[in-house]
């Protein structure tokens, strides 16, 4: 790989591992940092150039090459810090720019606006990388990306396929998908193919499924041949990726309590989910778990601020008999011991941080799930405007080549799949499935920007 210049500000565990990993592949790098310890540290055991002082501030940008580099990644602690950096580094002359966030509500519903707003081109949350960890492991599903489209109305997931999945073992045509959701691509290794009716996917292969929010999870349980029985789980500690977890699987059938220390937040927890049993309790105690029959989950998920706490609380849980514990780590380079002591589901947030973001590194700054081999096909949101050639017609008098999938049709508060007598409309927000041999066709028939 040719040398490249990048730019990390924040030499927190996401920073300083990019940074020795990009410089250790022979790249130039350099990191911003205001913290006096944490330039100590990256000065120490880093051979890169290190820049004192605030990333979101021009003359700290210019110092540090922020206006001649391959890819700026605005990885610190602060949000917006991250953001405004990116907008001043684009605005400087950088290529691209990386920007992580913690909330997911903001890479759901806001990611567009963010991205064209910023100039940002990889959006991610750790939150959200964590979160959707966590519940494809409850779950036992085989999704391996997921991908929110119109405010999140609209989710693309691609899920690995095995030999009992009835895209597998029949053509595509005779496999009924549920209502607004559809197939729209194969990957056969590194090869994205979009089927026709008599194609027929193999035992490995990833099918990238497209629906709306309200059918996704049908159409996955359908695709994957895993049972979604998700049964009890047991969370400890009701933070922000805590909540956001029990908040997901209000969806399921399942029986969810949360064990939480702070007597406020628990309070709080019992108001916000009233289903759910709340736990006013340390989970390190023993006798705790003991009482609330916690030998009787099928899932317990160790997600309190501290280390120490889910390695206590998740190797209690296993001496009780919970089939499965997850654990949350905020020290990545400590998840070797926890597996040395049999817990085998541990999960960094700033480790699946790093692991999507070198991902985009070595697909070649591909941001999309669909476009992971080099652009090999995009994901499009297009407002349609009354000068579009598509406005007032049919999907089957439009006729789009293979190459071009109508995906999803936003119309108001209605989301739908169309289907070839649906007529589109002016205003419609409609979600494009596009390889790229085709995109000229969509400049003609969809012009105009992005939604």
């Amino acid at each position: 790989m040719a040398q490249k210049r990048y730019v990390v500000m924040g030499a927190g565990e996401v920073g300083f591992h990019l940074a020795r990993s990009l410089s250790t592949d022979g790249h130039d790098v350099t990191v911003i940092e205001i913290d006096p310890e944490g330039r100590a540290r990256i000065e120490d055991e880093l051979d890169v150039l290190v820049i004192a002082g605030n990333g979101a501030q021009p003359a700290v940008l210019t110092a540090a090459g922020a206006a001649s580099c391959d890819l700026f990644l605005a990885v610190s602690s602060s949000d917006e810090a991250n953001l405004v950096a990116a907008r001043i580094a684009k605005k400087l002359g950088a290529t691209r720019a990386v920007v992580r966030v913690g909330e997911a509500d903001e890479v759901i519903s806001e990611r567009r606006l963010l991205e064209e707003v910023f100039s940002v081109d990889l959006l991610l949350s750790t939150q959200l990388l964590t979160t959707n960890r966590i519940l494809n492991q409850i779950r036992g599903h085989n999704t391996m990306a997921v991908e929110y489209l119109a405010a999140g109305k609209v989710q693309l997931r691609k899920i690995r396929l095995d030999e009992d999945s009835p895209l597998t073992r029949n053509p595509l045509r005779e496999v009924e998908m549920p209502k607004d959701s559809l197939v729209v691509g194969y990957f056969h290794g590194q090869e994205l193919t979009v089927p026709a009716g008599d194609d027929k996917a193999e035992p490995g292969d990833d099918a990238l499924i497209l629906g709306t929010t309200a059918v996704i999870r049908e159409a996955e349980r359908m695709v994957s041949s895993s049972r979604e029985v998700v049964g009890t789980v047991v969370i400890a500690g009701g933070g922000r990726t805590g909540r956001t977890v029990a908040q997901t699987l209000s969806s399921f059938d399942a029986r969810v309590k949360i064990i939480e220390r702070d007597r406020r937040s628990a309070e709080d927890l019992a108001t916000l989910f009233p289903r759910y049993e709340i736990i006013h309790g340390d989970a390190t105690d023993f006798s705790l778990l003991q009482a609330e029959r916690i030998d009787l989950a099928d899932t317990f998920v160790a997600m309190t601020g501290h280390d120490e706490s889910n390695l206590m609380a998740s190797l209690l849980a296993r001496d009780l008999g919970v089939p499965q514990e997850l654990a949350l780590v905020h020290r990545a380079e400590t998840t070797h011991l926890w597996r040395r002591l049999g817990l085998h589901h541990v999960f960094s947030p700033r480790s699946l941080a790093y692991a999507r973001i070198r991902e985009y590194i070595d697909s070649d700054y591909s941001a999309h799930i669909v476009s992971l081999q080099r652009g090999a096909a995009v994901v499009l949101e297009r407002q349609l405007a009354a000068a579009s050639p598509a406005a007032g017609v049919t999907l089957a008098e439009m006729k789009p080549p293979r190459g071009l999938i109508v995906g999803a049709v936003v119309r108001g508060q209605k989301v739908f799949v169309p289907r070839g007598s649906d007529r589109l409309e002016v205003g419609d927000l409609v979600i494009l499935f596009v390889q790229e041999q085709e995109l000229d066709t969509v400049r003609l028939l969809f012009p105009g920007r992005s939604a």
